[in-house]
């Protein structure tokens, strides 16, 4: 009786433990650098990323957040954006990348083609939920890919 009473609470618990996540959101975006400090510039001028904090001293990384200014940044809790020196060269596989949510993709396009971004085809408009979602994709000075997404006015999310 003792061993069937313990292996149905075994059971029992290890099925809730299964049933029982954590909270999760993202923390950080990882992208590589052959020169850790153009490429922080780089996403501050295009995407107004704020530097709050590096390694190293010449910067191996650049630890980068949004915010009005450095001390909003700071104070500030979006993912963080780390900026990493990269050893041999660029970027090889383009799945990896850095996806951002902005109000007026044309203004976005231009001011990254203005830092340095290379565009990868046009600004394209596709459904998703049904939603017409505007795209365009592009490389940062590095070879890392990005994506940039303006989703219909008054939506914050994708609607799937």
């Amino acid at each position: 009786m003792r061993r069937t009473l313990a292996t149905i609470l075994g059971i029992t618990a290890g099925a809730w433990w299964m049933g029982v996540q954590a909270d999760s959101s993202v923390l950080a975006v990882r992208l590589g650098a052959n020169d850790v400090v153009a490429l922080a510039k780089f996403y501050d001028a295009a995407f107004g990323l704020k530097t709050i904090d590096h390694v190293g001293e010449p910067p191996t990384e650049i630890i980068m957040r949004y915010g009005a200014n450095v001390a909003a940044a700071k104070a500030g809790n979006s993912p963080e954006f780390l900026v990493q020196k990269r050893e041999g060269g660029n970027a090889a596989d383009p799945i990896p990348h850095a996806i951002f949510h902005v109000s007026d993709i044309n203004a976005t396009v231009a001011a990254a083609k203005a830092a340095g971004a290379t565009m990868k085809g046009e600004v394209q408009t596709t459904k998703i939920g049904g939603a017409p979602i505007k795209i365009a994709q592009m490389t940062d000075p590095d070879g890392n890919a990005l994506e940039v997404m303006e989703l219909p006015k008054g939506t914050d999310h994708l609607p799937h």
